[in-house]
């Protein structure tokens, strides 16, 4: 067993610099324990035992750090949680990380030193009344909540060792929080309160608790940023990114400085920052010097010396003064002829932020550090390999942005409700009060030929700003993707949505003052089997907006307030609501009507396919009935392929194109009388020049229609 746990981990290790394949990545008590913050535009893994990030295992349907939603832009491989403290008992420092770059290497195992208990899950919380999670005590739109302990030396459910790990007794309460509020939207809080709750002693099984002076907290990362639409997770060159520091935000981040070499670079910032603590390190009494109390830290990945490293150049497990060396890298920053460099080359480094020294954490008291992972877009035309402030200028905003949002009530930031920052009037500091957009209105959309209509209801207009504790609602906008961008640059056909029409409320100064006359139905409209009182309807009917059967559109509606000028807050607009249609002929089981393929002929290679090879070809089936089976022949009168369509359930995803939008997360909606085929045979070869046959057998009637298309290569 000892062999194969060896042969297993010095695999994983392997990969993580050299392998193009992605491996299996598990706590081997919680391998499912892992959950995706997935309401913004930053897509986060966390797990329950110190981790966040999958190590690439399960790419491309799962990302450790996707921003934006949807873009395959990577921006971490793993990081984890540190704690580092004195034992008095024991009289020497000790730390227990979450993950580390020795983990996956050598004889050791994956060292994950934190543990969650049997059976232990990762509670859901929102404060969306409408997500169907729990409310109580929710902080943002998606919670995940979650413990674990140090304090095992073998695993709760399997009995494996974790080698080397000496524990210094903490259970660990882990929140985080994510808003998919265009104020918010790029980051998410990490928050992490440890209490001192004891250890088991090995040789008597008694609980030992030990008070821990001198103590630091820090989190460790391996980012990562690249375009995974270009460059493969694992290739050569994959995890060398350009990183930098800044003291006076508290934060570390990185960047990628060329693209690998192998396609456009990711043009993206990832940064983890020191939000706050509490109570404050030693000699911090708030937030204006906290910044004296942090430290920087960066090492090539997995060696033991090197440009980078500074503090103890040996770092193996197997070093007894291993976790002197470890603790020594939490308490100072390398220095900063070490730090500049980072910024100039790229390099596969970690990077460690650090704070403290904190109070003694006597048995059974607590305290709570927060960090935030932070995303942002590069700003400008420069190059990527540069990294000017002009560039991170949208860094710094959304950097802003998280620690206000952390901050809430504490407007001075010394964790104390001081007069006049008691907002809500409940008495308590209460962080996380982030103003808020109107709700996102229920939005219903109904596709026909050459037609697409959206209507949504009223709900938002009832939004009270947590802040100004007024209705403070003015208006909607509408957005659409530009027609063919899903052909020419499908990698940007979310990122590219265009505002294309604005309503708000008349006569207020405030916008356009246009009014809602032109969407607005003389009574509510409701569908069968749907409740929603439906009052808007998009596209007015004399606008004339017409739409291209076939063709891929991406709508989004949302609603926005008229801003807070006492509070200096600009208006807010909630995220979109996403919906993502094809226009096309409707269900129809109508003799008379002729059953269609277009285009024809098919051109192999034209406009209409786009660029991705054989499988991303579309032909197209229309005036379809709403139950039928397709057969295309060749004149000889063999079978090339039988198709089974049902409007009911159809969704595009038995081809290729439509597959490859699948990370937009949004289900498409259909006509219901078209079907697109591949022009891939039932043999799964790819279909000769010729003229080709078709019948099509209604299933509800039993009546067959035939008819003709050509494929030119």
């Amino acid at each position: 067993m000892r062999k194969i746990l060896f042969l297993f981990c010095f695999a994983i290790g392997v990969y993580a610099q050299n392998s193009d394949q992605p491996q299996p990545f598990s706590k081997p008590s919680d391998k499912d324990q892992r959950q995706v913050v997935n309401v913004g535009n930053l897509q986060l893994t966390v797990t329950n035992y110190g981790t966040i990030g999958t190590r690439n295992a399960y790419w491309p349907q799962q990302f450790a750090a996707e921003y934006p939603k949807g873009s395959r832009i990577e921006h971490l491989y793993q990081g984890g949680v540190w704690f580092g403290a004195i034992s008095r008992k024991r009289g020497r420092a000790g730390v227990s990380t979450g993950a580390t770059d020795r983990c996956g290497s050598g004889t050791t195992g994956l060292h994950y030193e934190f543990s969650s208990e049997p059976g232990a899950e990762i509670l859901k919380r929102s404060i969306d009344p409408f997500s169907g999670l729990q409310t109580e005590g929710a902080i943002s739109e998606l919670d995940f909540v979650c413990e674990y302990t140090d304090k095992y030396t073998r695993d709760p459910v399997t009995g494996d060792s974790i080698p080397y790990h000496i524990p210094l007794g903490l259970t660990v309460h882990q929140e985080s929080y994510a808003w998919s509020l265009p104020t918010a939207d790029f980051f998410v809080i990490l928050s992490y309160t440890f209490t001192n709750t004891g250890y088991r002693d090995p040789n008597t099984g008694v609980t030992v608790k030990d008070t821990l002076d001198s103590v630091y907290v820090g989190l460790w990362n391996n980012f990562v940023v690249r375009n995974t639409n270009f460059v493969r997770p694992g290739t050569t060159g994959y995890f060398n990114v350009a990183a930098g520091y800044d003291s006076a935000r508290r934060m570390a981040y990185a960047f990628d400085f060329d693209g690998n070499n192998q396609g456009p670079p990711a043009n993206s910032y990832v940064a983890m920052k020191l939000l706050g603590s509490n109570p404050f390190p030693l000699e911090v009494d708030s937030l204006a010097n906290l910044a004296t109390k942090t430290y920087f830290n960066a090492w090539t990945y997995r060696t033991s010396s090197g440009e980078v490293e500074y503090y103890s150049p040996t770092f193996e497990d197997e070093d007894p003064n291993r976790w002197a060396n470890r603790y020594a890298r939490m308490t100072a920053t390398m220095p900063q002829n070490k730090i500049d460099p980072l910024r100039l080359a790229p390099k596969n480094v970690t990077l460690l932020l650090s704070t403290g020294p904190f109070q003694t954490l006597y048995p059974d008291s607590s305290m709570t550090v927060v960090f935030a992972i932070v995303t942002a877009k590069k700003f400008g035309q420069d190059h990527a390999r540069f990294d000017t402030p002009e560039q991170r200028s949208i860094l710094f905003t959304n950097l802003d942005w998280a620690q206000k949002t952390y901050d809430g009530e504490d407007q001075n930031g010394n964790n104390i409700l001081d007069d006049g920052e008691d907002f809500n009037g409940n008495g308590i500091l209460d962080r996380y009060s982030l103003p808020q957009p109107p709700r996102r209105p229920k939005v219903r959309v109904e596709v026909g030929d050459r037609n697409i209509t959206l209507y949504w209801d009223k709900s938002a207009e009832s939004s009270v700003d947590p802040i100004s504790q007024e209705k403070d609602f003015e208006g909607y906008r509408i957005y659409r993707s530009n027609p063919g961008l899903d052909i020419t640059s499908p990698e940007e056909f979310l990122l590219n949505m265009s505002l294309i029409a604005e309503y708000d409320i008349p006569g207020n100064n405030i916008g356009y003052d246009v009014g809602f006359s032109k969407i607005l139905l003389p009574e509510a409209k409701y569908f069968p089997g749907d409740t929603v009182a439906y009052w808007y309807r998009f596209p007015p009917p004399d606008m004339g907006l017409t739409h291209l059967n076939g063709w891929q559109y991406l709508y989004g509606i949302t609603a926005y307030d008229r801003g807070d000028s006492v509070n200096k807050l600009p208006s807010l607009e909630s995220a979109k609501v996403l919906k993502r249609v094809v226009a096309g002929t409707v269900p129809t089981s109508d003799a008379t009507t002729e059953i269609g393929v277009y285009p024809n002929p098919y051109y192999i290679r034209a406009y209409w396919e786009g660029t991705g090879g054989e499988r991303n070809r579309k032909l197209i089936f229309y005036n379809l009935p709403a139950r039928c089976e397709i057969r295309i022949y060749t004149l000889a009168g063999d079978i090339v392929a039988t198709i089974q369509h049902d409007a009911a359930t159809y969704d595009g995803s038995d081809i290729e194109w439509f597959r490859k939008f699948e990370t937009i997360r949004e289900k498409i909606q259909f006509s219901g009388g078209e079907h697109a085929w591949d022009l891939i045979t039932r043999y799964d070869q790819t279909i000769a020049t010729g003229l080709y046959l078709f019948s099509v057998k209604d299933l509800d009637t039993g009546n067959i229609k035939i008819g003709k298309f050509l494929v030119i290569k």
